[in-house]
């Protein structure tokens, strides 16, 4: 449409009438961007709980210390001490708990590790 041959009145309409089309196509165009933004978070939420559940399931596999490590790592501690205590070797070793006395147990009967004293003042040495 030529805009030349138009009085200022059907100008104005056809300003009024151009910008409510542009306004309307803006509004289309915006909801399918929400629409996809819902979409994407959705997939997003999805992909997130999946990610959550991969890293907790594997941290927890991560964390877990076999009885040969947790035992290397308490011979490893021991080296060039005295008699030691079990709280102390548990904030060396990073483990404690039935994981640690399950290791001291297996070490002292396996004659790698002197046991002295009985309940809270039990220590432990090389052997």
């Amino acid at each position: 449409m030529s805009l030349d041959n138009l009085s200022l009145e059907e100008l104005y309409k056809e300003i009024e009438r151009r910008k409510q089309t542009e306004q309307a196509e803006t509004r289309r165009q915006l909801e399918e961007a929400r629409k996809l933004v819902r979409e994407l978070e959705a997939k997003l939420g999805e992909t997130e709980v999946k990610f959550v559940r991969k890293n907790a399931s594997s941290a927890t596999s991560k964390n877990r210390i076999t009885l040969g490590e947790k035992t290397e790592r308490i011979l490893t501690a021991l080296e060039g001490r005295d008699f030691t205590g079990a709280s102390e070797l548990a904030s060396l070793v990073g483990f404690d708990g039935n994981a640690l006395r399950d290791a001291l147990g297996s070490l002292t009967e396996e004659g790698k590790l002197v046991r002295e004293g009985k309940a809270r003042g039990t220590k432990y040495k090389l052997a």
